[in-house]
């Protein structure tokens, strides 16, 4: 992998960088310290938001799931556990699958344990398959944590309730969903100890994990969304950004873009603690280290990339991330 230089004369004599160099890479500096602020302030916020909510374990009774959403229940396929669960105890997994519209064109998923996969498709509603992993000392008990958990859906905001669960509590549960959606919609992603996955979506979309690392597929339109603990993984597709461009960082973890060859672009990435590559010849001005900052093709609208730990590479590919 590399990345070719090109000047305007031949040799390039040693130079001292303007004033105007060192303060743009001052204000680089300064913009990504208030990032790494910003980010662990967020995770401080969610931790509290999780472990408040869960300092005591509740038997009450939930509504029935049933009453919620038009529900067709089943068995998972297989150990679809994901991960969760713990060795020792015992462990139920409910799929649950739904198909629901939206009167207000807007979408919500939020959970706080699982993952969240979006596919965008020639459709106008949305069919939606939630994964209920709970783990307990028993069958009985885990079945009875299971039949507390209601998922709500409704307005096209998707969220669940369930018991309360403490760290000193043996027993809990996740909830993952995966979704297949029309592909122009605008819509918030949100899970604490999950990936997220999106593909072939095009409108406002905004995503956030804290755990969790994220891929973004064949995406377009106004895109903007992080990860605390994660690496990010990006494939582009077609001749160029169809909308107001793409935004993605995370505090730890790599960055992986992947674009065709002729694709056109304003390309950004930053790193604090990493190198940035590029496997395809492009035009900069100064050298490349911790910042990138180039047009490539005809330009376009911004791809901007950016972690603290971690390094970040973009080559050429094509095909999906599946």
């Amino acid at each position: 992998m590399r990345v070719l230089l090109e000047a305007e004369s031949g040799a390039v004599p040693e130079r001292r960088e303007p004033i105007c160099s060192l303060q743009r890479n001052v204000r680089q500096v300064n913009a990504m310290r208030r990032f790494v602020v910003f980010a662990c302030a967020i995770a401080g916020i969610v931790a509290l938001g999780v472990l408040l909510p869960h300092s005591q374990f509740s038997h009450r009774a939930f509504a029935d799931p049933q009453l919620q959403t038009n529900w067709s229940t089943g068995a998972c396929a297989g150990n679809d556990s994901n991960g969760w669960g713990h060795w020792g105890e015992a462990h139920v997994c409910e799929l649950r699958e739904s198909t629901l519209t939206l009167p207000s064109g807007d979408l919500s998923v939020q959970t706080i344990n699982g993952s969240i996969d979006v596919a965008g498709e020639d459709r106008s509603d949305v069919a939606l398959e939630a994964t209920v992993n709970v783990w307990a000392p028993s069958e009985s008990a885990a079945n009875d944590l299971q039949k507390q958990i209601a998922i709500f859906t409704a307005d096209g905001n998707i969220h669940a309730h369930g018991p309360h669960i403490s760290f000193f509590t043996r027993g809990g549960y996740s909830i993952s969903y995966r979704l297949h959606v029309p592909s122009k919609l605008a819509a918030d992603f949100h899970t604490v100890n999950g990936g997220i996955h999106l593909s072939h979506l095009d409108g406002r979309l905004r995503f956030g994990a804290v755990n969790g690392a994220v891929t973004l597929d064949h995406l377009n339109g106004d895109v903007v969304g992080r990860t605390v603990n994660g690496g990010i993984h990006i494939v582009l597709a077609g001749d160029g950004w169809q909308g107001a461009g793409l935004s993605a960082k995370t505090v730890n973890g790599g960055i992986g873009v992947s674009l065709p060859e002729n694709y056109s672009a304003h390309l950004e990435a930053a790193t604090v603690n990493g190198g940035i590559s590029v496997d395809f010849p492009i035009t900069v001005q100064g050298t490349i280290k911790h910042h990138l900052d180039a047009t490539i093709g005809s330009g376009g609208p911004a791809i901007h990339t950016q972690t603290v730990n971690g390094g970040i590479n973009i080559k050429h590919g094509g095909g999906s991330a599946e």
